[in-house]
C-alpha cells in the first residue's frame, strides 16, 4: 500500500512538470472579449474603414462644439436656453465621472495588452499618450451624452435617430480603432446616457421657469357702442 502510494506521488509529480502546448489552441479559447474584440478589428476594406475613420474624425468637433452650437443657435432664435444647459451641466457630469472611473480601474488599451492589434488611432500612436486607460470608453460615453441630452430636450425622428446612430458607431469605431475593449464601449454608452438622462430630468428649469409658469394676460376686445 505504501508502495501504491509512493507510485502515484510520483506519476503526479511528473505530470506537473510536463508543459502544456497552447500554440494550437483554437481561437474560441480566448476571452469573449477579445474574440469579440479581434472580429470588429479585422474587418477592414473601404466600405468598413472611411465610415469608421469618419465617425472618429468627427468625435472632438462635436464633442466640444454641441454645446457652444446650442447655446448660440438658442440664443440668436430667441428659444428656450434650458436644453444647452442641461447639455453642457451633462458633459460635465460625465467627463467627471468617465475619468474617475479610468484611473480607478487603469485597465490597459487592447494594443497595449493583446497581441496582434494595434492602433489605428493616430492619438495613441507614439511614446506620448494622452490617455493610456482603457475602461470606460471615453469617446463612447461623451457621444451618448451628447445623443440622450439632446434627444430628450427635442424628441423628434430627425433628431433622436441621426444622434443614436452616431452615438452607436462611436463605439463600433472605437474598438475597430484598437483602443478599446467592447466592455469599455458598453460602460461607457451606460455612463453617457445615465448622465444625459438624470441631468435631462433632475435638473431644474432656469431659463424657462418664468416663461412657463407665467399666466397668460386675458386680452379684452371693446367693442364700441
Amino acid at each position: 500500500m505504501r508502495l501504491l502510494a509512493l507510485f502515484l506521488v510520483a506519476v503526479a509529480a511528473q505530470a506537473q512538470d510536463v508543459p502544456v502546448d497552447t500554440t494550437n489552441l483554437p481561437p474560441n479559447t480566448e476571452p469573449y472579449e477579445v474574440v469579440v474584440l479581434r472580429d470588429i478589428y479585422d474587418a477592414d476594406g473601404p466600405l468598413v474603414a472611411v465610415p469608421m475613420r469618419v465617425v472618429n474624425t468627427s468625435a472632438y468637433p462635436v464633442y466640444f462644439g454641441a454645446a457652444p452650437a446650442l447655446w448660440a443657435g438658442s440664443l440668436l432664435a430667441d428659444e428656450d436656453l434650458d436644453p444647452a444647459l442641461r447639455l453642457t451641466v451633462a458633459q460635465a457630469a460625465n467627463f467627471g465621472l468617465t475619468f474617475a472611473l479610468k484611473n480607478l480601474v487603469r485597465r490597459p488599451r487592447p494594443y497595449v495588452a493583446v497581441a496582434g492589434v494595434t492602433a489605428r488611432d493616430r492619438g495613441h500612436q507614439g511614446d506620448d499618450v494622452f490617455d493610456p486607460h482603457s475602461f470606460p470608453s471615453g469617446h463612447t460615453s461623451s457621444a451618448f451624452v451628447i445623443a440622450t441630452s439632446v434627444s430628450l430636450s427635442y424628441p423628434e425622428w430627425y433628431v433622436v435617430a441621426p444622434a443614436a446612430v452616431w452615438a452607436g458607431l462611436m463605439g463600433v469605431t472605437r474598438v475597430w480603432h484598437g483602443v478599446h475593449y467592447p466592455s469599455d464601449v458598453l460602460v461607457g454608452a451606460a455612463i453617457g446616457t445615465v448622465s444625459g438622462a438624470a441631468v435631462h430630468f433632475l435638473l431644474p428649469r432656469v431659463f424657462g421657469e418664468e416663461r412657463d409658469a407665467a399666466p397668460a394676460m386675458p386680452v379684452r376686445v371693446v367693442i364700441p357702442l
